[in-house]
């Protein structure tokens, strides 16, 4: 009897840890194929020099990540940080280009998982 009960408790730990790892392998997927268009949509390219359009952006990162992360987590959480390319400080204006995208969730057992990604925009060759 202790055998069989040692074996439930074996085989639901093994079902447990195959959760998280389905959810660890989930979130990685959908976050490093983060699409580069969605990106690229929301940079504005004026004559001097290019930035991310701030709304634009945050909302269609927000709004792909609630979609692509609700299967393996139901709590997430997405900060942007704004920089300058050229020294690294926080960039304080509106037009700005380069981006850390930090994002936090929450999996089974209070394991929490983050990632945070790096986006600049580097220079466009004419013709």
């Amino acid at each position: 009897m202790i055998i069989l009960f040692l074996t439930a408790i074996m085989m639901m730990f093994t079902a447990q840890m195959a959760m998280i790892s389905f959810s660890i392998q989930g979130l990685n997927r959908a976050i490093v194929a983060t699409p580069i268009e969605a990106m690229y949509s929301s940079i504005v390219i004026s004559d001097d020099h290019q930035y991310f359009d701030k709304d634009k952006f945050e909302k269609t990162l927000i709004t792909y990540y609630d979609y692509s992360l609700s299967r393996y987590t139901n709590n997430h959480e997405v900060d942007f940080y704004y920089y300058n390319k050229t020294d690294g400080s926080m960039c304080l204006t509106n037009e700005c280009d380069a981006v850390e995208i930090s994002i936090k969730c929450k999996l089974i057992f209070n394991y929490n998982y983050s990632r945070t990604m790096y986006y600049e925009i580097e220079g466009r060759n004419n013709g």
